[in-house]
């Protein structure tokens, strides 16, 4: 005979009228409900004429002719209070037992003071009877009704009679991660490897903290922590899988759940502060996101510590969050608020048709949770998750939707560049310049612009690309194969480029880069030959420079050999070309704001298709003009103290023109 069974055997024999031996249970098993006592209790026998009367804050009304047998014992027994099955905190009323040898011809009314219960647990509260054989409040048919602080069931069948509702905590933030950096032991590469880029260790918004080491099988372990409060699901680009996943032993029973849900070949959850090992052999990137089906995970995760569902695996528990997660569309990104507060409605909505138990959504929670064999255990899952779903029913994922809502927003808006990792190629990089971008998927571009740059052999080991020797000239080259996108598509990428590399520092150099990309076509011998209609037959003047990047300014004199300071210079022309960060909508309000200044509005076809303009005007020294268009403006001025009528607005605006046509050009 085993030890459990022994004692098993010793219990039975000490407990009188035990139907059937229940086990007591093991660790990681439910704990047994809390067993009803009448040691003490006085009965009150009950006949034809019926009763009322109250005992330990419980009122018994037993009707007239309610009592068909001679007589009915009614005891109420000792409270019961919170209990703790593991499944679920729950809380139970006093019970009240009753003993008659047939059913009662109309329900006695048993009434509970629940004046200290919350409405909402109050709400989702429900009439149970003690089952000797399994010895658990089983949930009885017993209706129920909760007024004026008090909970009524009305019973007509003899025995144990309580009520059991959940105990509900306050709906509450999440709580901020302190998660540890993960620890590798040997970071040594693989032979397929080149490099390893994570989130910068010092950069505060990472949402995650990675790092490698050597596996076997010529496969790369990659370690993964979650240092948000909101859950993320961690994917391989394109249809990359993981060899391997191995997940933190110390994962809560819903994440355990959660993460059942959502794990494929190359996906795999991040729950807040969790840990989890994947294994890779080739070179690719995971991004750790947030989304629709990760938000909704979180205000589930909420929803089931407000329902205080416990850590003792249940087939019911883990139905509800499948069920319930399987009512959200998606994944589908997280765009603003709105979207926090539809999932909510969505949770509620899909809770109120699992309240029919005709409904579809019953259905399929019934299938999500299989066959099971009787038992305590199992009653008490079913019991907590019947609760769980009146008060989901009830609007408590709006409350939570509400409450989390700013949270995951911000957590969503977090930079990619701390919430994702990759593994370059060995004997990558190559010609800088090799690359060919996509012009409107910055994601994919500021992937392929770090993989040229720190896929070479001199960057692997480097702590921040920033500090290899020669890293702007560098940076310059790889960025040269954007000149092929338009000025607006590389402002946009030079804007999000910081947020989208690991390691946002070494990004300043190509950003930098990206200003005066369109302008590094244009020397000032280019412009030279580009404004020939107003400096035709002129000379290089000296002394003109242009502060900052992305600025080119040019001279040209009259005569030879002259510089911008020397006191009587001649007639000369001069031009500025700069980088600026002005989108259609800025030209545009430009465009508005110059047509009533003192230069003025020029046709021209030209810089009309380039989504731009150009004012000028005559003063008395020559020509003043000014363009602008998406991502660039273009200055021009001539000037002579003795002939300033040599030049045309025409050839000005042909000049300016034709700098555009060099900028815009693909």
């Amino acid at each position: 005979m085993t030890r459990r069974a022994a004692a098993c055997v010793t219990a039975a024999a000490l407990v009188l009228g035990l139907a059937a031996c229940v086990p007591e249970p093991q660790d990681g098993e439910a704990r047994r409900d809390p067993a009803p006592s009448f040691a003490d209790a006085r009965t009150t026998q009950v006949d034809e004429r019926g009763d009322r009367w109250s005992a330990a804050h419980v009122s018994i009304d037993v009707p007239r002719d309610a009592v068909r047998a001679n007589a009915a014992n009614i005891t109420v027994g000792d409270p019961l209070g919170e209990a703790d099955s593991g499944i679920a905190r729950e809380l139970f009323g006093t019970p009240v037992r009753i003993e008659t040898p047939t059913v009662l011809s109309q329900p006695a009314s048993l009434s509970w003071d629940v004046s200290d219960l919350s409405s909402a647990a109050a709400s989702a509260a429900t009439a149970v009877r003690w089952d000797r054989d399994l010895r658990v409040w089983r949930p009885s048919p017993d209706p129920v009704s909760v007024e004026d602080g008090r909970l009524t069931v009305a019973a007509t069948e003899p025995g144990i009679v309580s009520w059991a509702a959940p105990v509900l905590q306050t709906i509450a933030d999440a709580e901020d991660q302190d998660a540890a950096a993960p620890s590798c032991t040997d970071a040594a590469l693989p032979s397929w490897a080149g490099a390893f880029a994570d989130p910068d260790a010092a950069r505060p918004e990472s949402a995650i903290a990675a790092c490698r080491e050597a596996h076997r099988d010529d496969v790369l372990t990659v370690r993964t922590v979650n240092r948000d409060d909101t859950a993320r699901v961690l994917t391989l680009d394109g249809d990359e899988a993981f060899d391997w996943v191995t997940r933190d032993s110390s994962l809560t029973a819903f994440w355990q759940t959660a993460a059942g849900l959502v794990d494929d070949d190359g996906t795999v959850l991040l729950p807040p502060g969790a840990e989890v090992a994947t294994g890779i052999d080739e070179a690719g990137r995971a991004s750790a996101r947030i989304d629709t089906r990760t938000a909704a995970l979180d205000l589930l995760s909420a929803f089931s510590a407000h329902v205080s569902f416990g850590e003792v695996s249940d087939r019911h528990v883990s139905a509800l969050v499948e069920t319930l997660s399987g009512c959200v569309a998606g994944p589908a990104p997280l765009a603003d608020a709105a979207s926090v507060t539809a999932l909510g409605l969505t949770l509620t909505a899909c809770a109120q048709d699992l309240t029919d138990p005709d409904s579809d959504a019953s259905g399929t929670l019934s299938e999500n949770a299989g066959a099971g064999e009787e038992s305590a255990a199992d009653t008490q899952g079913e019991r907590a998750v019947a609760a769980a779903i009146r008060v989901a029913a009830a609007g408590a994922f709006d409350e939570i939707a509400a409450a989390r809502s700013e949270a995951l927003i911000a957590a969503s808006a977090s930079p990619l560049g701390g919430a994702s990792w990759a593994v370059l190629p060995s004997g990558g990089g190559g010609d800088l310049g090799s690359w060919t971008p996509t012009c409107t998927d910055a994601e994919s571009d500021a992937s392929a612009l770090y993989a040229v740059l720190a896929g070479r052999p001199e960057a692997a080991e480097a702590s921040s690309l920033a500090d290899l020797p020669g890293w702007r000239t560098d940076a310059a080259d790889a960025v040269a194969p954007l000149a092929s996108c338009s000025p607006d598509e590389r402002a946009r990428f030079a804007a999000q480029l910081p947020d989208l590399w690991p390691d946002p520092d070494a990004a300043l150099a190509p950003v930098e880069a990206l200003a005066g990309l369109g302008l590094a076509l244009l020397s000032c011998e280019d412009l030279f030959t580009l404004t020939a209609p107003v400096s035709g037959g002129f000379h290089t003047l000296r002394g003109i420079s242009a502060s900052g990047t992305g600025r080119v300014a040019c001279g040209w004199s009259a005569e030879e050999g002259r510089s911008i300071d020397d006191a009587d210079l001649p007639s000369y022309v001069q031009v500025w070309v700069s980088h600026e960060n002005a989108d259609a909508d800025e030209v545009t309000r430009r465009r508005t704001e110059a047509s009533a200044g003192e230069l003025g509005l020029q046709e021209s076809d030209v810089l009309d298709a380039a989504g731009g303009f150009v004012v000028g005007a005559y003063v008395p020294t020559g020509l003043e003009l000014e363009s602008w268009l998406p991502g660039y403006r273009i200055a021009v001025t001539t000037t002579s103290g003795d002939d300033p009528a040599q030049w045309r607005m025409s050839e000005a605006i042909a000049a300016v023109e034709a700098i555009a046509t060099a900028l815009t050009d693909d």
